[in-house]
């Protein structure tokens, strides 16, 4: 009994001494600022200026402030949610470029 106790032991002293090493987890490459203020920039134009047209009808008679009120948690929500994420895994290896 201890004989095989003592061979398995070396056997798996010997896996792990024979194993590759283990990568930690990857770090992702720094993202250029400029490019990631670009594509914002990009995104959020025409997302603010479709919104703008989309809802132009229904808020024309309120004053600036209250249909920028409405608008920017709108454009936000879409950039936050989905714009930025797609264009984020389009242009992923240019931002890191």
């Amino acid at each position: 009994m201890t004989d095989i106790r003592h061979t398995l032991r070396e056997q798996s002293r010997n896996a792990f001494a024979n194993a590759e090493p283990r990568l930690g987890p990857t770090v992702p490459a720094a993202v250029r600022r400029w490019k990631l203020w670009l594509l914002t920039v990009c995104g959020i134009y025409p997302t603010i200026v479709l919104l703008g047209l989309a809802t132009n009808p229904v808020l024309e008679d309120l004053y600036l402030p209250v249909r920028l009120a409405v608008l920017v948690p709108a454009a936000a929500a879409a950039m936050v949610w989905q714009i930025n994420p797609r264009l984020q895994r389009y242009f992923g290896a240019w931002l890191t470029r």
